[in-house]
Protein backbone atom coordinates (compact mmCIF):
# COMPACT_ATOMS: atom_id res chain seq x y z
CA UNK A 1 0.00 0.00 0.00
CA UNK A 2 1.42 3.40 -0.96
CA UNK A 3 1.93 6.24 1.51
CA UNK A 4 -1.23 7.96 0.30
CA UNK A 5 -2.95 10.94 1.93
CA UNK A 6 0.40 12.17 3.27
CA UNK A 7 -0.26 15.85 3.94
CA UNK A 8 3.27 16.88 4.95
CA UNK A 9 6.20 15.51 2.99
CA UNK A 10 9.17 16.28 5.26
CA UNK A 11 11.32 13.15 5.67
CA UNK A 12 11.47 13.61 9.43
CA UNK A 13 7.67 13.74 9.64
CA UNK A 14 7.34 10.63 7.46
CA UNK A 15 9.78 8.67 9.60
CA UNK A 16 8.03 9.93 12.70
CA UNK A 17 4.69 8.76 11.34
CA UNK A 18 6.00 5.30 10.51
CA UNK A 19 7.64 5.12 13.93
CA UNK A 20 4.39 6.14 15.61
CA UNK A 21 2.58 3.45 13.66
CA UNK A 22 5.09 0.86 14.86
CA UNK A 23 4.80 1.68 18.55
CA UNK A 24 1.81 3.87 19.30
CA UNK A 25 -1.13 3.52 16.91
CA UNK A 26 -3.63 0.71 16.38
CA UNK A 27 -2.40 -0.33 12.92
CA UNK A 28 0.29 -2.66 14.19
CA UNK A 29 1.04 -6.35 14.03
CA UNK A 30 2.65 -6.73 17.39
CA UNK A 31 2.02 -3.91 19.84
CA UNK A 32 4.67 -4.38 22.50
CA UNK A 33 2.64 -3.04 25.41
CA UNK A 34 -0.39 -5.21 24.60
CA UNK A 35 1.77 -8.30 24.30
CA UNK A 36 3.45 -7.64 27.67
CA UNK A 37 0.09 -7.23 29.40
CA UNK A 38 -1.33 -10.38 27.79
CA UNK A 39 1.76 -12.38 28.76
CA UNK A 40 1.43 -11.26 32.38
CA UNK A 41 -2.27 -12.18 32.41
CA UNK A 42 -1.75 -15.65 30.91
CA UNK A 43 1.17 -16.38 33.23
CA UNK A 44 -0.99 -15.48 36.24
CA UNK A 45 -3.91 -17.60 35.02
CA UNK A 46 -1.61 -20.58 34.50
CA UNK A 47 -0.21 -20.17 38.02
CA UNK A 48 -3.66 -19.81 39.61
CA UNK A 49 -4.96 -22.87 37.73
CA UNK A 50 -2.00 -24.91 39.03
CA UNK A 51 -2.72 -23.85 42.60
CA UNK A 52 -6.41 -24.73 42.33
CA UNK A 53 -5.62 -28.13 40.80
CA UNK A 54 -3.17 -28.79 43.64
CA UNK A 55 -5.97 -28.16 46.11
CA UNK A 56 -8.25 -30.55 44.24
CA UNK A 57 -5.65 -33.29 44.41
CA UNK A 58 -5.08 -32.65 48.11
CA UNK A 59 -8.81 -32.81 48.80
CA UNK A 60 -9.44 -35.91 46.72
CA UNK A 61 -8.77 -38.20 49.69
CA UNK A 62 -9.41 -37.52 53.33
CA UNK A 63 -6.37 -38.01 55.57
CA UNK A 64 -6.53 -40.76 58.13
CA UNK A 65 -4.48 -43.56 59.67
CA UNK A 66 -4.61 -47.34 59.67
CA UNK A 67 -4.85 -48.75 63.19
CA UNK A 68 -4.43 -52.42 63.89
CA UNK A 69 -7.03 -54.01 66.17
CA UNK A 70 -4.33 -55.53 68.34
CA UNK A 71 -3.33 -51.99 69.35
CA UNK A 72 -6.84 -50.85 70.07
CA UNK A 73 -7.81 -49.74 73.49
CA UNK A 74 -10.50 -51.71 75.28
CA UNK A 75 -9.31 -55.19 74.30
CA UNK A 76 -9.52 -57.85 77.02
CA UNK A 77 -6.25 -58.91 78.68
CA UNK A 78 -4.43 -61.68 76.84
CA UNK A 79 -5.29 -64.20 79.54
CA UNK A 80 -8.99 -63.59 79.02
CA UNK A 81 -8.72 -62.94 75.29
CA UNK A 82 -6.50 -65.55 73.69
CA UNK A 83 -7.01 -63.92 70.27
CA UNK A 84 -5.52 -60.59 71.36
CA UNK A 85 -2.03 -61.74 70.39
CA UNK A 86 -3.31 -62.31 66.87
CA UNK A 87 -4.75 -58.83 66.63
CA UNK A 88 -2.05 -57.67 64.26
CA UNK A 89 -3.28 -60.16 61.68
CA UNK A 90 -6.83 -58.94 61.72
CA UNK A 91 -8.18 -56.43 59.19
CA UNK A 92 -7.02 -52.90 60.07
CA UNK A 93 -9.50 -50.41 61.39
CA UNK A 94 -9.49 -47.08 59.52
CA UNK A 95 -9.80 -44.07 61.79
CA UNK A 96 -10.38 -40.73 60.12
CA UNK A 97 -8.15 -37.89 61.24
CA UNK A 98 -9.70 -34.61 62.33
CA UNK A 99 -10.63 -32.47 59.31
CA UNK A 100 -7.90 -30.09 58.17
CA UNK A 101 -8.65 -26.38 58.34
CA UNK A 102 -10.10 -25.09 55.08
CA UNK A 103 -7.54 -23.52 52.71
CA UNK A 104 -7.69 -19.76 52.25
CA UNK A 105 -10.19 -18.63 49.65
CA UNK A 106 -8.01 -15.77 48.38
CA UNK A 107 -4.68 -15.80 46.54
CA UNK A 108 -2.62 -12.62 46.17
CA UNK A 109 0.20 -12.22 43.68
CA UNK A 110 2.96 -9.75 42.82
CA UNK A 111 4.72 -9.86 39.44
CA UNK A 112 7.80 -8.14 38.01
CA UNK A 113 8.70 -8.42 34.29
CA UNK A 114 11.41 -7.03 32.01
CA UNK A 115 11.33 -7.06 28.19
CA UNK A 116 13.36 -6.25 25.11
CA UNK A 117 12.10 -6.15 21.50
CA UNK A 118 13.11 -5.15 18.00
CA UNK A 119 10.54 -4.35 15.26
CA UNK A 120 11.12 -3.57 11.61
CA UNK A 121 8.83 -2.14 8.93
CA UNK A 122 9.27 0.14 5.90
CA UNK A 123 13.03 -0.18 6.32
CA UNK A 124 12.99 1.29 9.83
CA UNK A 125 14.07 -0.64 12.92
CA UNK A 126 12.64 0.23 16.33
CA UNK A 127 14.26 -1.07 19.52
CA UNK A 128 12.19 -1.17 22.70
CA UNK A 129 12.84 -1.98 26.35
CA UNK A 130 10.22 -2.20 29.07
CA UNK A 131 9.57 -2.82 32.71
CA UNK A 132 6.23 -4.05 34.10
CA UNK A 133 4.75 -4.56 37.52
CA UNK A 134 1.44 -6.30 38.23
CA UNK A 135 -0.68 -7.20 41.24
CA UNK A 136 -3.46 -9.78 41.21
CA UNK A 137 -6.19 -10.97 43.54
CA UNK A 138 -7.97 -14.32 43.12
CA UNK A 139 -11.19 -15.37 44.85
CA UNK A 140 -11.57 -19.17 44.89
CA UNK A 141 -15.10 -20.55 45.10
CA UNK A 142 -17.54 -18.63 42.91
CA UNK A 143 -20.04 -21.25 41.70
CA UNK A 144 -18.20 -24.31 43.02
CA UNK A 145 -15.40 -25.09 45.46
CA UNK A 146 -12.76 -25.07 42.72
CA UNK A 147 -13.54 -22.24 40.31
CA UNK A 148 -12.08 -18.75 40.68
CA UNK A 149 -12.33 -15.11 39.70
CA UNK A 150 -9.07 -13.20 39.21
CA UNK A 151 -8.46 -9.44 39.00
CA UNK A 152 -5.15 -8.20 37.59
CA UNK A 153 -3.80 -4.63 37.68
CA UNK A 154 -0.81 -3.95 35.42
CA UNK A 155 1.48 -0.94 34.96
CA UNK A 156 4.26 -0.71 32.34
CA UNK A 157 6.87 1.69 31.02
CA UNK A 158 8.31 1.15 27.52
CA UNK A 159 11.20 3.13 26.04
CA UNK A 160 11.63 2.91 22.25
CA UNK A 161 14.05 4.45 19.76
CA UNK A 162 14.63 4.61 16.01
CA UNK A 163 17.13 6.76 14.06
CA UNK A 164 16.58 10.30 15.40
CA UNK A 165 13.34 9.50 17.27
CA UNK A 166 12.71 8.48 20.88
CA UNK A 167 9.38 7.50 22.43
CA UNK A 168 8.33 6.94 26.03
CA UNK A 169 5.11 5.04 26.67
CA UNK A 170 3.25 4.51 29.92
CA UNK A 171 0.62 1.78 30.13
CA UNK A 172 -2.08 0.91 32.63
CA UNK A 173 -4.35 -2.14 32.33
CA UNK A 174 -7.07 -3.92 34.24
CA UNK A 175 -8.13 -7.55 33.71
CA UNK A 176 -10.94 -9.74 34.98
CA UNK A 177 -10.68 -13.49 34.41
CA UNK A 178 -12.74 -16.57 35.28
CA UNK A 179 -11.18 -20.02 35.74
CA UNK A 180 -13.02 -23.33 36.03
CA UNK A 181 -11.00 -26.50 35.50
CA UNK A 182 -9.31 -26.29 32.12
CA UNK A 183 -11.53 -23.40 31.01
CA UNK A 184 -10.52 -19.77 31.40
CA UNK A 185 -11.81 -16.51 29.93
CA UNK A 186 -10.32 -13.06 30.41
CA UNK A 187 -11.09 -9.49 29.40
CA UNK A 188 -8.44 -6.73 29.50
CA UNK A 189 -8.78 -2.97 29.06
CA UNK A 190 -5.50 -1.13 28.37
CA UNK A 191 -4.75 2.60 28.26
CA UNK A 192 -1.47 4.03 26.91
CA UNK A 193 0.17 7.44 26.94
CA UNK A 194 3.05 8.05 24.47
CA UNK A 195 5.40 10.95 23.85
CA UNK A 196 7.75 10.94 20.83
CA UNK A 197 10.48 13.48 20.18
CA UNK A 198 12.69 14.16 17.16
CA UNK A 199 14.79 17.03 15.85
CA UNK A 200 12.51 17.51 12.80
CA UNK A 201 9.02 16.93 14.22
CA UNK A 202 9.50 18.14 17.80
CA UNK A 203 7.39 16.46 20.44
CA UNK A 204 4.33 14.39 19.50
CA UNK A 205 1.95 13.10 22.17
CA UNK A 206 -0.62 10.38 21.67
CA UNK A 207 -2.91 8.14 23.70
CA UNK A 208 -4.66 4.86 23.04
CA UNK A 209 -7.19 2.35 24.32
CA UNK A 210 -7.53 -1.36 23.62
CA UNK A 211 -10.04 -4.01 24.61
CA UNK A 212 -9.04 -7.68 24.48
CA UNK A 213 -11.29 -10.66 25.34
CA UNK A 214 -9.76 -14.16 25.15
CA UNK A 215 -11.02 -17.69 25.78
CA UNK A 216 -8.85 -20.77 26.44
CA UNK A 217 -9.38 -24.41 27.33
CA UNK A 218 -6.62 -26.68 28.59
CA UNK A 219 -6.90 -30.35 27.55
CA UNK A 220 -4.74 -32.91 29.37
CA UNK A 221 -3.47 -35.40 26.78
CA UNK A 222 -1.52 -37.80 29.01
CA UNK A 223 2.02 -38.28 30.30
CA UNK A 224 2.01 -34.76 31.72
CA UNK A 225 1.36 -33.09 28.34
CA UNK A 226 -1.45 -30.71 27.46
CA UNK A 227 -2.79 -28.61 24.61
CA UNK A 228 -4.61 -25.34 25.19
CA UNK A 229 -6.50 -23.86 22.20
CA UNK A 230 -7.17 -20.12 22.43
CA UNK A 231 -9.12 -17.51 20.48
CA UNK A 232 -9.49 -13.79 21.01
CA UNK A 233 -10.06 -10.29 19.65
CA UNK A 234 -8.19 -7.02 20.20
CA UNK A 235 -9.96 -3.76 19.37
CA UNK A 236 -7.74 -0.67 19.53
CA UNK A 237 -8.34 3.07 19.31
CA UNK A 238 -5.70 5.79 18.81
CA UNK A 239 -6.19 9.36 20.05
CA UNK A 240 -4.35 12.63 20.16
CA UNK A 241 -2.97 13.73 23.52
CA UNK A 242 -5.23 13.20 26.56
CA UNK A 243 -7.75 11.14 24.53
CA UNK A 244 -8.88 14.34 22.84
CA UNK A 245 -9.54 13.32 19.22
CA UNK A 246 -9.74 9.81 17.86
CA UNK A 247 -7.43 9.39 14.87
CA UNK A 248 -7.70 5.66 14.19
CA UNK A 249 -8.99 2.27 15.18
CA UNK A 250 -8.41 -1.35 14.28
CA UNK A 251 -9.74 -4.82 15.05
CA UNK A 252 -7.52 -7.88 15.22
CA UNK A 253 -8.66 -11.49 15.55
CA UNK A 254 -6.24 -14.18 16.65
CA UNK A 255 -6.33 -17.87 17.42
CA UNK A 256 -3.94 -20.69 18.08
CA UNK A 257 -2.82 -23.16 20.71
CA UNK A 258 -0.30 -23.59 23.49
CA UNK A 259 1.47 -26.92 23.98
CA UNK A 260 3.31 -27.82 27.14
CA UNK A 261 4.24 -30.24 29.85
CA UNK A 262 5.60 -30.32 33.38
CA UNK A 263 8.62 -32.17 34.68
CA UNK A 264 10.88 -32.15 37.72
CA UNK A 265 14.53 -31.20 37.47
CA UNK A 266 16.73 -31.39 40.57
CA UNK A 267 13.61 -31.33 42.71
CA UNK A 268 12.19 -28.20 41.00
CA UNK A 269 8.99 -28.16 38.92
CA UNK A 270 9.71 -26.98 35.36
CA UNK A 271 6.99 -26.12 32.83
CA UNK A 272 8.14 -25.65 29.20
CA UNK A 273 5.55 -24.55 26.63
CA UNK A 274 5.25 -23.45 23.01
CA UNK A 275 2.49 -21.19 21.67
CA UNK A 276 1.63 -20.83 17.98
CA UNK A 277 -0.92 -18.25 16.84
CA UNK A 278 -2.31 -16.79 13.63
CA UNK A 279 -3.74 -13.27 13.49
CA UNK A 280 -5.29 -10.82 11.06
CA UNK A 281 -6.39 -7.19 11.08
CA UNK A 282 -9.98 -7.47 9.91
CA UNK A 283 -10.59 -3.71 9.94
CA UNK A 284 -8.61 -0.50 10.37
CA UNK A 285 -9.18 3.14 9.56
CA UNK A 286 -7.84 6.66 9.97
CA UNK A 287 -4.46 5.72 11.38
CA UNK A 288 -2.03 8.61 11.60
CA UNK A 289 0.33 10.71 13.67
CA UNK A 290 -0.05 14.25 15.01
CA UNK A 291 2.46 17.06 14.52
CA UNK A 292 3.00 19.57 17.36
CA UNK A 293 0.47 21.96 15.84
CA UNK A 294 -2.18 19.29 16.24
CA UNK A 295 -2.74 18.74 12.51
CA UNK A 296 -3.08 15.02 11.77
CA UNK A 297 -0.91 13.41 9.13
CA UNK A 298 -3.03 10.64 7.67
CA UNK A 299 -1.06 7.63 6.43
CA UNK A 300 -3.48 4.68 6.46
CA UNK A 301 -1.49 1.60 7.41
CA UNK A 302 1.73 3.30 6.28
CA UNK A 303 2.19 0.36 3.95
CA UNK A 304 2.77 -1.93 6.92
CA UNK A 305 -0.20 -4.25 7.27
CA UNK A 306 -3.07 -4.48 4.81
CA UNK A 307 -6.51 -5.38 6.09
CA UNK A 308 -7.14 -9.09 5.74
CA UNK A 309 -3.51 -10.17 5.70
CA UNK A 310 -2.73 -13.19 7.90
CA UNK A 311 0.39 -13.32 10.00
CA UNK A 312 1.85 -15.60 12.60
CA UNK A 313 3.24 -15.38 16.11
CA UNK A 314 5.30 -17.93 18.01
CA UNK A 315 6.62 -17.95 21.56
CA UNK A 316 8.57 -20.42 23.65
CA UNK A 317 8.38 -20.18 27.42
CA UNK A 318 10.03 -21.84 30.40
CA UNK A 319 8.27 -21.45 33.75
CA UNK A 320 10.10 -22.59 36.90
CA UNK A 321 8.24 -23.10 40.20
CA UNK A 322 10.99 -22.77 42.78
CA UNK A 323 8.58 -23.06 45.71
CA UNK A 324 4.77 -23.30 45.99
CA UNK A 325 4.70 -19.48 46.23
CA UNK A 326 7.63 -18.28 44.08
CA UNK A 327 8.21 -18.80 40.36
CA UNK A 328 10.11 -17.27 37.46
CA UNK A 329 9.87 -17.47 33.68
CA UNK A 330 11.71 -16.57 30.47
CA UNK A 331 10.13 -16.29 27.03
CA UNK A 332 11.37 -15.75 23.47
CA UNK A 333 8.85 -14.65 20.83
CA UNK A 334 8.56 -13.54 17.25
CA UNK A 335 5.98 -12.12 14.83
CA UNK A 336 5.89 -12.04 11.05
CA UNK A 337 3.43 -10.63 8.54
CA UNK A 338 3.92 -9.02 5.15
CA UNK A 339 5.63 -5.67 5.74
CA UNK A 340 6.32 -6.20 9.43
CA UNK A 341 8.47 -8.40 11.64
CA UNK A 342 9.55 -8.37 15.26
CA UNK A 343 11.30 -10.52 17.82
CA UNK A 344 12.19 -10.20 21.47
CA UNK A 345 12.28 -11.73 24.92
CA UNK A 346 10.53 -11.43 28.28
CA UNK A 347 11.54 -12.53 31.75
CA UNK A 348 9.96 -12.14 35.16
CA UNK A 349 9.18 -13.31 38.67
CA UNK A 350 5.95 -14.09 40.53
CA UNK A 351 5.34 -14.32 44.26
CA UNK A 352 2.01 -15.42 45.76
CA UNK A 353 0.75 -15.30 49.30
Amino acid sequence: MAFKNLRIGAPGILIGSIFATLVATPSRADEITDRIVQNVVQNILQNVRDQIQSRQLAGASSPGRLQFTGDSEGLLPAVDNPFAALGYAKAPVYTKAPPAPPPPTYIYGLNLIGSGDSSRAAGITVSSFGGTGAADITKIGIFSAYDALTFVFTGSGVWSNAPGIDTNTGVGAGTIAYINGGFSADFTVTGSWSSSSSATAGVTDGTGLSYAPNVQYKFEIGNGWYIEPTIGVTYSEAYTANFDTQIGNSTEVHGGARFGTETTWNGVRVQPSLKLEAFSLVSQSGVGAVVPSGTPITIPSVGLIATGQVGGRASGKLNILWTPTFSSFVEAHGTDISGFSSYGALGGFRWTF
